[in-house]
């Protein structure tokens, strides 16, 4: 197969018709937008930002690749005043590697949730 599918129990199922991932031949791996499915809407923004990075990250180890191996995070949050408490749980779920990333503030997400994230990764070990 051209593109390989991920599918981890370690994050939230799909909502609709999309994978949590697709491999392409070249070893990147492409993680869809991921919700911080796990905490309710009502919770504070950090604990959201932990659980959406914890599902991406979820799904990069499923694809083949490591915390180290993300190239590319794409940050969305509905409010970007927030963006001081969500840089200080990137920083803590990232340690020292500093992948490239966009902070953008959306008008709203799915669920009433305040923060969403996908990334492009590289996957380290053979499949």
């Amino acid at each position: 197969m051209f593109l390989e599918s991920v599918a981890t129990a370690g994050a939230p199922e799909p909502f609709g018709h999309y994978a949590q991932a697709t491999v392409t031949p070249d070893g990147a791996i492409w993680v869809s937008a991921q919700l911080p499915v796990g905490v309710g809407a009502d919770s504070t923004v950090a604990e959201q930002a932990r659980q959406v990075l914890a599902n991406v990250l979820s799904i990069v180890v499923s694809g083949g690749g490591r915390t180290d191996s993300v190239a590319k995070v794409n940050l969305y949050l509905t409010d970007i005043s927030d963006w001081s408490s969500v840089d200080a749980v990137f920083a803590a779920a990232f340690g020292d590697h500093r992948p490239a990333r966009a902070v953008l503030q959306v008008a709203g997400l799915h669920h009433g949730f305040r923060v969403a994230a996908d990334a492009v990764a590289w996957r380290t070990q053979g499949r």
